[in-house]
């Protein structure tokens, strides 16, 4: 009972519009310090499995990598998979919110490590559903079926089973847009974590009271 957990939040914002209905064409987006924990290698299967299915989606990757190495090794995966027009490496960006609006989905496939990220608080806030795995702090913000999908981390298959579902219009993508969005206001958003930690010093300062 001496503990209290005030989630973080971001900044309220214009999400971003609605798709245009019958639009088939979809961009997929992820925001990351790209690195081995971060997934990525599974991102790159699960777009290979929706390529050979004939799906017409992009990849938008926002961020840096963390070594060299890691880049060459990535890169080397994308051309083995033939992935080289399917996705634009944009490396580091001051200003994500730009990115987001230009993406349909976000998606965050890390394997361990995440806490609750603050990118996807920052998808929630801009309107963009969520497919992520199911890993410490990411189904505390998104609710599975509702904000987003959620699959069980390394698996490749079920990621891409996760984005048909979007494309082939088996999940409602507006009305997943205003659950995130409604979400992150209530939950997530700057004045809710300012809410929430005024209501701590309200109940210390009651308990000193009594």
């Amino acid at each position: 009972d001496r503990v209290f957990v005030v989630p973080n939040g971001v900044p309220c914002c214009e999400p971003r519009p609605n798709r245009t209905p019958g639009d088939t064409k979809w961009t997929l987006g992820t925001v990351a310090l790209f690195r081995p924990r971060k997934g990525l290698e599974m991102l790159l299967e699960a777009l290979a499995l929706l390529a050979w299915e004939g799906a017409s989606v992009h990849l938008r990757a926002v961020g840096d990598f963390e070594t060299p190495e890691y880049r060459r090794q990535i890169l080397a995966r994308t051309d083995a998979l033939g992935l080289q027009g399917t996705i634009e490496w944009t490396g580091f960006a001051r200003d994500v919110r730009r990115h987001l609006n230009r993406m349909d989905l976000f998606v965050l496939p890390s394997l361990f490590g995440e806490g609750l990220p603050m990118v996807v608080l920052e998808a929630m806030a801009a309107g963009v559903p969520v497919v992520a795995t199911q890993v410490e702090g990411i189904p505390e913000a998104i609710r599975d079926g509702q904000d987003g999908l959620l699959v069980a981390p390394n698996d490749p298959r079920a990621l891409a089973r996760a984005i048909t579902r979007f494309l082939s219009g088996d999940v409602d993508w507006p009305a997943m847009r205003s659950s995130v969005v409604e979400r992150h206001a209530s939950h997530f958003s700057d004045k809710s974590m300012a809410a929430g930690v005024a209501e701590v010093y309200r109940r210390v300062l009651a308990a000193r009271a009594g």
